[in-house]
C-alpha cells in the first residue's frame, strides 16, 4: 500500500512532467487513494490533462476534480463566438469535415453529435473543442458506427491485451454483444485499468466500453 503522501508527490512530479499543463496552481490532496484536485487552469483542455496526469499515478483509486478555469480579466467570450469558432473547425479540419459532426453550445458547455467510424475520431473532435477559449466544458454524444462482428472485436481486444509489457491479459475478461464491450477483472493501478480501455475502443466496430474492472 502506498502512503497518501507518495501518491501526491507523484501526482505533483507527473502534472508537472506533462506538457499540456501550463499553469502552477495546481493543488493536491489525497485521503486513502481518493484524489481531490483543485487550483486554476487556463483551458478546459488543460483541466483534462490534470485529471488524466493524475489518473496514471499508481495507487489512485478515485479522482475528484475542484478546478476551475481562469481566462484572463479582458476575455469576454460569449457562446455565439465559441459556436463560430467551431464552425471555422468545421471548414478546414478533417476530423469534422469528412464526417458530419455537429455542436451545440450553451453556457460555455459543448454538446458534439453525429457519428465516426473510431473512437480516437470522437477524442479527437473533443479535443480540439475543449482547447478552444471560453470552453467550460464537452459532452461528448458522437455516436461510433458498428461494423464489426463481435467475434472479431473480442479477439482484437485480447490481442492488444496480451502485447501489453504491463498488463497481464488472463486477469481481464472481455465480453463483447452487438459492439458493446464490458469488461471484467482485476488490476494493480489505475494506469492498467486505463490501458485496458483503450484496447477496447482501439477495435473496430466497438460503439461503447463499460469498465467494471477493479483495482486491487
Amino acid at each position: 500500500m502506498r502512503s497518501d503522501e507518495l501518491i501526491r508527490n507523484d501526482i505533483l512530479e507527473e502534472i508537472d512532467f506533462d506538457p499540456k499543463v501550463e499553469s502552477t496552481d495546481i493543488g493536491v490532496t489525497v485521503k486513502d487513494g481518493a484524489v481531490t484536485l483543485h487550483g486554476t487552469v487556463h483551458s478546459y483542455y488543460e483541466e483534462l490533462a490534470v485529471i488524466k496526469a493524475a489518473k496514471r499515478v499508481k495507487g489512485v483509486h478515485a479522482v475528484v476534480e475542484e478546478i476551475k478555469i481562469k481566462y484572463s480579466s479582458d476575455t469576454q467570450i460569449d457562446d455565439k463566438d465559441i459556436a463560430e469558432r467551431i464552425a471555422h473547425l468545421c471548414e478546414w479540419n478533417t476530423t469534422f469535415r469528412k464526417y458530419d459532426i455537429k455542436a451545440e453550445v450553451k453556457n460555455g458547455r459543448v454538446t458534439l453529435s453525429g457519428d465516426v467510424d473510431w473512437q480516437y475520431q470522437r477524442t479527437d473532435a473533443r479535443d480540439y473543442v475543449s482547447r478552444l477559449r471560453g470552453v467550460t466544458g464537452v459532452i461528448n454524444s458522437i455516436a461510433i458506427r458498428p461494423h464489426a462482428s463481435s467475434v472479431d472485436v473480442k479477439r482484437k481486444i485480447s490481442e492488444a491485451l496480451h502485447r501489453s509489457a504491463t498488463l497481464e491479459s488472463s486477469k481481464i475478461n472481455v465480453d463483447v454483444i452487438d459492439g458493446k464491450v464490458t469488461l471484467k477483472g482485476h488490476v494493480k493501478a489505475w494506469y492498467e485499468r486505463k490501458l485496458a480501455e483503450d484496447a477496447a475502443w482501439s477495435a473496430p466496430g466497438v460503439t461503447k466500453v463499460v469498465d467494471q474492472i477493479q483495482i486491487s
